[in-house]
């Protein structure tokens, strides 16, 4: 089982890294696929990068408060995303707080 890893910024590179070398250590069958670890050197990055998302059915974004709002990482979440009946994308919150969220009912 392929899993991408996306990342976007030094913590959630920290992170992804840790993340990658751990995912193999709990489930022997994982593959995972970080940019930092499998792209070749003088490779085509982005055609590469494009490749294994769409070869990739488990992603998992680590999502800081630094890159929550960075154009990359939430391209990748997109590209993650593109067949949720069959994709299965998941957020590592890193340094997120909890959110609480506001409901107005009009009655």
């Amino acid at each position: 089982m392929k899993v991408f890893l996306s990342w976007s910024g030094q913590s959630s590179k920290e992170v992804a890294n840790l993340l990658s070398d751990w995912l193999c250590c709990v489930i022997q069958a994982s593959r995972p696929w970080i940019s930092t670890r499998d792209l070749d050197r003088g490779s085509l990055w982005f055609g590469e990068i494009n490749d294994q998302l769409k070869d990739t059915t488990v992603g998992i974004i680590c999502l800081t408060q630094e890159n929550k709002t960075r154009p990359w990482i939430l391209f990748e979440a997109g590209a993650l995303a593109k067949g949720l009946s069959t994709s299965r994308v998941c957020t590592l919150l890193v340094d997120l707080g909890v959110c609480k969220l506001n409901c107005v009912t009009d009655l």
